[in-house]
């Protein structure tokens, strides 16, 4: 041990493996190692996970809620939905596991069902992916039921937000974010696992190997092995060890949530939701602990990674929730404010696998998906460290081309019903005379536009055209790393998966 301390503690000065991140996949893979008494390992994060995504996640255990038009429409897309259907088959045995490390007082499974409902305030994008749910639902073979709306517990919308269907997932619930991330630290506290509330300011590469890490405030800790789960912070903190490394760029989707204590009438039971839509993944309400009730999410990709709350982000999630949820809403005490930064990767598939330096593993790009993975990620982690063979698809290796899931055609069409649905859903009005159509073809021309300024080829999700067509640096990041992967292959790559499932 060093003599250096942090917070009391003694900061320790070698580890077989360092892993830079406590959020869930960082906890998860820590725990994972410690099962199999692999070495020493240490843990390095924040204690308050500032902008952090699983501190502000609501822990929806949802793959075929979270289904799109787009999850099962190629090869590729449906391998990474895929992974959310296998890693749910982990989680009862993950709560069994974890439960007597709990100190919240309540369950950590705090609701085993969800109810996804089909409004009329959104736009046909609802209707679209709530058909492509029942689809995937029935062709995985998995329960659900249509219910009359009225008959979900506390579902009190207004009238002019009501909803038309809705559908019961007896077998997705949630789970207590913040209470699983406190039991998987109070678990590795357990072992010889060491847990350091700090940051990394770099890591140290020696001998064109990384050696370890340097603290931000200047202790090293040498590492055999370095993991890098550091969510959106990730790819800057790779880049200190490889300034020129060619990996698929990534971006913070910030998202703003809050936990809200009920003051009145019925509590809700279930997770309720709308489908994904308009860049995000639709308005929903999770059962929290005692009598707090977790309502999100927005979302929207920024420049850098950012704990602040926009307070138009506050009066969406607010209104919205009061209208399509349950009218009571308003009178809600809001006890927590959640701010964090998802993982997005320019093509949306995860970032996972050895680096070209020696010693450098990154585990991140995980989207919305990261919390309910984690388990299955880390178990493939740590076999990889090992040097045992992988659990999933080498095809998410962070140094791969960019996967292709749509052609610009595609894109442009699915950013404008992107962008409808984020019309219509706030009330967003246009001149009288105005029809869909022309509101339509405005956003069509600036996604045309921004495709033939730039010269791409390559079909970008909603998101991450959303998010470069309105920024200038965003828009910079895309041009650079296409214009590099065609000097250096003579042509832009269109990557693995393009082929239709």
């Amino acid at each position: 041990m060093a003599n250096e301390h942090a917070n009391g503690v003694a900061l320790p000065a070698r580890a077989d493996i360092v892993i830079v991140g406590n959020g869930a996949l960082g906890l998860f893979l820590a725990d994972e190692l410690a099962e199999r008494g692999a070495g020493s390992v240490v843990v390095v994060g924040p204690r308050d996970r500032e902008a952090g995504a699983s501190q502000a996640a609501g822990a929806m255990l949802g793959c075929f809620g979270e289904t799109t038009s787009e999850s099962l429409r190629t090869e590729a897309s449906r391998k990474r939905f895929e992974l959310g259907v296998t890693a749910h088959d982990r989680w009862p045995g993950v709560i069994e596991r974890l439960e007597p490390y709990s100190t919240t007082g309540s369950p950590l499974l705090v609701t085993p069902e969800s109810h996804v409902v089909l409004n009329s305030i959104g736009a046909e994008l609802d209707t679209v992916n709530f058909h492509a749910m029942i689809k995937a639902l029935d062709e995985y073979g998995k329960p659900w039921a249509e219910i009359d709306p009225h008959d979900i517990p506390a579902f009190r919308p207004r009238p002019d937000t009501r909803a038309l269907r809705a559908v019961h997932l007896p077998a997705e619930g949630a789970v207590d974010a913040r209470g699983v991330l406190g039991a998987l630290e109070n678990r590795l506290r357990a072992t010889d696992t060491v847990l350091v509330d700090q940051t990394v300011r770099t890591l140290v590469r020696n001998n064109g190997e990384v050696t370890g890490v340097e603290l931000d405030n200047g202790h090293f800790i040498e590492a055999g092995s370095v993991v890098v789960a550091a969510g959106a912070r990730s790819e800057a903190l790779v880049k200190t060890a490889i300034a020129d490394l060619d990996m698929v760029p990534m971006f913070p989707g910030l998202g703003f949530a809050m936990l809200a204590r009920r003051t009145g009438g019925e509590k809700f039971r279930s997770v309720v939701r709308t489908p994904n839509r308009g860049f995000a993944c639709g308005l929903h309400v999770v059962p929290g602990p005692g009598d707090l009730e977790y309502y999100g999410a927005t979302n929207r990709l920024v420049d850098k990674v950012s704990s602040v709350t926009w307070m138009a982000d506050v009066r969406f999630l607010a209104q919205y929730s009061m209208q399509q949820l349950d009218e009571r809403v308003a009178s809600h005490e809001v006890v927590r404010w959640l701010a964090g930064n998802r993982p997005v990767t320019l093509d949306g598939f995860p970032l996972i696998g050895w680096l070209p330096v020696s010693g450098l593993y990154l585990m991140t790009g995980t989207y919305r998906d990261g919390f309910h993975c984690a388990p299955l990620l880390a178990e493939h982690v740590a076999n990889e460290l090992q040097g045992k063979e992988g659990t999933i698809d080498p095809m998410f290796k962070p140094t791969r081309a960019p996967i292709a899931t749509r052609t610009v055609e595609w894109s442009i069409n699915e950013y404008v019903e992107h962008n409808l649905a984020a019309w219509f859903e706030p009330g967003a009005e246009a001149a009288p005379q105005m029809t869909t159509a022309q509101i339509a073809d405005y956003y069509r021309n600036m996604a045309v536009k921004f495709y033939e300024t730039l010269g791409l080829d390559y079909g970008l999700g909603p998101d991450i055209l959303w998010y470069a067509q309105g920024s200038l640096l965003g828009a910079r990041r895309v041009a650079r790393y296409f214009n590099s992967l065609t000097s250096r292959n003579g042509s832009q790559p269109v990557g693995a998966g393009a082929k239709e499932a």
